[in-house]
């Protein structure tokens, strides 16, 4: 039987109580979840006016529920199946490099969510809270973003997360922070620099 959840009000806004299935020591289990639907107002003045944000939300949980590993914390995810998947099937070089950006760019900044929980303004949303932290060009966000990219193309292929398609990949869409520099040009060394740099070599033990 499909479930019908229940909406209530505390305060001054709407809540929806459904069940969802989850992952729980390797096990699948029902869990209650409790999700924000929206302020109490002229137009949610009562539980009718909130069906369409209740198909929505029970829309979204059917999606979940046909890969209950999209509950799994993202953290433990991208640790204990992703990075492992790149160190089996990448370069070494590659895997130090993902292992790098995400301990000091994404891991800090995501041990709320669950792996079902990214949508395109969640990852726009984690780029522009780096930002705030790091001052990094266009270049090193693109590359934060691939990452972000990869871990949901293969959690896609391997049924871990609900979409319909690679174009539901949350990261292909989310926008470079506005204030990203841009990438300095390489300089080249001009000839009396080249000479100089000779010379210390030269006097070196």
């Amino acid at each position: 039987m499909a479930q019908k959840g229940f909406v209530f009000r505390k305060g001054k806004s709407w809540f929806f109580k459904y069940r969802e299935k989850a992952t729980q020591n390797g096990q699948i289990v029902s869990k209650q979840r409790c999700a924000w639907l929206a302020f109490y107002s002229d137009r949610y003045r009562s539980k009718r006016d909130l069906a369409d944000l209740v198909a929505e939300k029970l829309s979204s949980v059917k999606e979940a529920d046909k890969c209950p590993v999209s509950s799994s914390s993202f953290v433990d995810y991208v640790e204990g199946t992703y990075l492992p998947f790149v160190l089996r099937t990448l370069k070494a070089s590659t895997y130090s490099g993902y292992s790098t950006y995400w301990q000091r760019y994404l891991k800090p900044r995501v041990g709320k969510y669950a792996l079902r929980d990214f949508t395109v303004a969640v990852v726009s949303s984690l780029l522009e809270d780096i930002a705030r932290e790091h001052t990094l060009n266009k270049y090193t966000f693109g590359k934060i973003r691939s990452i972000l990219s990869g871990i949901f193309t293969y959690a896609i292929g391997k049924g871990h997360f609900p979409a319909r398609s690679e174009s539901d990949n949350p990261a292909r869409r989310a926008l470079i922070p506005e204030s990203a520099t841009k990438p300095g040009r390489a300089k080249a060394a001009t000839r009396d620099e080249v000479k100089a740099i000779l010379a210390a070599l030269s006097d070196m033990p």
